[in-house]
C-alpha cells in the first residue's frame, strides 16, 4: 500500500515553494502520496479519529504563538479540547516528524515540550519547574555530524555542511536518542534572544549570556504517548531544503516513524503526556 504523508505549515514564515518542492521530491522518490494543510485549520487533522490515516505527519508549523514584528511574542492556547485530541492521537501511535521552528509550538502546554523532547521559547516561560529566558537564534555555517549511523533515520547519511539557524534552547538530552549534532561554536554571546528580536528588531536584541548553555544536539528520536517522533532542528531556508543529505535525512525520518519497527519501539517505550495548561493561558476557540 502506498504510504501517505500529511505536511503541516503555518504560523511562521517559510519559503513555501522551496519547502513543498523538497517534500514533493522526497515523496516522489519513494512513491509516497502527500497532502498539505495550513494552521490553524490543519489542527482538525490532528485528532484521534484520524490516527493511522497518514503514515507520517510532518510539522513545519508554529501553533500557539502569536508572532508579529514590533509586538512581543505571545502564547495563545491551546484549547483543552485540542490538548486532549493531540494526546489521544499520540497515544494511538501516530508517526510524527518535527522540523525547525515547530519546536516552539504550544508554549503554554508543557506536555507538548515533553512530547517533542525540548522547546524553543519565543517568550520567557516555565519548563520542568525552571524559569527559562527566551531562547536564542543565530545563522551559522557548520557541519551536521551523524551521531547514530546505525539508526534507520541516518541510513546512507554522512556528515554534511549546512548554513542554517541554530537555537539556544532547552533540549532534554537525557531522554531522547541522539541522531545529529553540530560542530558549531555554541558560545551563548553569539545568539540573540528571540523575544526582543521579534519585538524590537535585531539591533535591540541582547545576547543569550544569561541563558543555560546550548546543546549541540540538533536531531533526535523520542516517543510521545505510543508514537515514534523525530525532531530535526535544521530547516530554516531554501538553501537547507536543497541539500541532498538533508532531503535524505528527512525521507528516512518520515519512513521510519511510519514503520512497524518504530511503532514497536514506541509501544515498548511509552511516555505519559501531561494535559495541564499554564494557569494564565489565553485561550482561543477558533480551532478545536
Amino acid at each position: 500500500m502506498q504510504r501517505r504523508v500529511l505536511v503541516i505549515t503555518g504560523g511562521h514564515r517559510v519559503d513555501l515553494g522551496a519547502f513543498l518542492g523538497m517534500v514533493e521530491d522526497v515523496c516522489a522518490q519513494r512513491d509516497w502520496a502527500w497532502a498539505h494543510a495550513v494552521q490553524p485549520s490543519a489542527q482538525r487533522w490532528l485528532r484521534p479519529e484520524h490516527a493511522g490515516r497518514f503514515d507520517a505527519i510532518l510539522c513545519h508549523d508554529l501553533p500557539g504563538v502569536r508572532l508579529r514584528r514590533g509586538a512581543p511574542p505571545t502564547p495563545v492556547g491551546p484549547h483543552p479540547d485540542t490538548v486532549l485530541a493531540l494526546t489521544e492521537l499520540l497515544d494511538r501511535g501516530q508517526g510524527l516528524v518535527v522540523l525547525h521552528h515547530a519546536l516552539a509550538g504550544w508554549p503554554a502546554w508543557e506536555g507538548w515540550a515533553e512530547a517533542l523532547g525540548g522547546r524553543f521559547h519565543y517568550a520567557p516561560g516555565r519548563l520542568r519547574g525552571q524559569h527559562w529566558p527566551s531562547s536564542g537564534t543565530r545563522i551559522a555555517h557548520y557541519t551536521a555530524k551523524v551521531a547514530a549511523p546505525e539508526h534507520p533515520v541516518c541510513a546512507g547519511v554522512t556528515d554534511f555542511a549546512l548554513t542554517d539557524e541554530l537555537y539556544c534552547c532547552p533540549v532534554f538530552t537525557d531522554d531522547v536518542v541522539p541522531l545529529l549534532r553540530t560542530d558549531a561554536d555554541l558560545d551563548r554571546t553569539r545568539f540573540l534572544r528571540a523575544h526582543e528580536h521579534v519585538h524590537h528588531g535585531e539591533h535591540a536584541a541582547p545576547d543569550c549570556s544569561a541563558h543555560p548553555p546550548a546543546s549541540d544536539l540538533i536531531g533526535w528520536a523520542t516517543t510521545a504517548g505510543r508514537s515514534p517522533v523525530v525532531v530535526l532542528q535544521p530547516g530554516d531556508s531554501a538553501e537547507t531544503f536543497a541539500v541532498p543529505a538533508y532531503r535524505r535525512l528527512l525521507g528516512n525520518a518520515l519512513a521510519w516513524v511510519g514503520s512497524p519497527p518504530a511503532h514497536r519501539w514506541a509501544i515498548h517505550h511509552p511516555t505519559t503526556i501531561r494535559t495541564d495548561l499554564q494557569e494564565d493561558t489565553h485561550v482561543e476557540r477558533t480551532v478545536r
